[in-house]
């Protein structure tokens, strides 16, 4: 198996998960509006709320919001201060910085998946439930764990990236992944 195998291979891979994450984004966002439409209407219209329906707002809510941070990591599109890179003048030099920024990135989002996994074991060995539905609160915070482990496999990605870029002094290829 060749380097290049490797990342075709992972460039279809990476395709399909983009799909499940915009899928499940845009199902999720409707899901949210939704429920959140719908407990307005009931509380100030009817004057009768349903209970329980702010909980569902907030299980999507969250999901939705790691699986933003999962595209966000994956285009390398979070909030960004660009004034160092602006010190720096050639591509190679800002392709070194982008990846010492990439590697502190990587740290942390290791440490994030470390404290979200146990955190979320924690939470799945005592069982805990929600206050409303009695629901496993695992199924909503373990939105931390899920995104923190996709975080930390694309901010490795990009660092790789980056590292290729420093070293070549021209931008990666994808390898077919968009």
């Amino acid at each position: 198996m060749t380097w290049s195998s490797v990342k075709h291979a992972c460039g279809r891979i990476d395709k399909a998960l983009d799909i499940l994450w915009s899928v499940g984004i845009i199902a999720g966002g409707v899901v949210l509006t939704l429920t959140v439409i719908l407990q307005v209407f009931l509380r100030y219209v009817l004057k009768h709320p349903l209970f329980g329906l702010e909980e569902l707002s907030r299980f999507f809510g969250v999901w939705i919001y790691f699986i933003g941070a999962i595209i966000g990591t994956r285009l390398d599109s979070h909030v960004q201060g660009d004034v160092a890179e602006r010190i720096f003048k050639t591509f190679r030099s800002k392709a070194i910085l982008k990846t010492v920024t990439s590697l502190l990135g990587v740290l942390l989002c290791i440490l994030f998946t470390y404290h979200s996994g146990t955190y979320s074991l924690w939470l799945y060995e005592t069982g805990e439930k929600t206050t409303g539905l009695w629901w496993p609160r695992i199924t909503s915070v373990g939105s931390m764990f899920f995104g923190a482990v996709f975080m930390t496999m694309y901010s490795i990605v990009n660092t790789i990236k980056y590292i290729e870029q420093s070293i070549t002094g021209r931008p990666f290829d994808r390898g077919g992944a968009s």
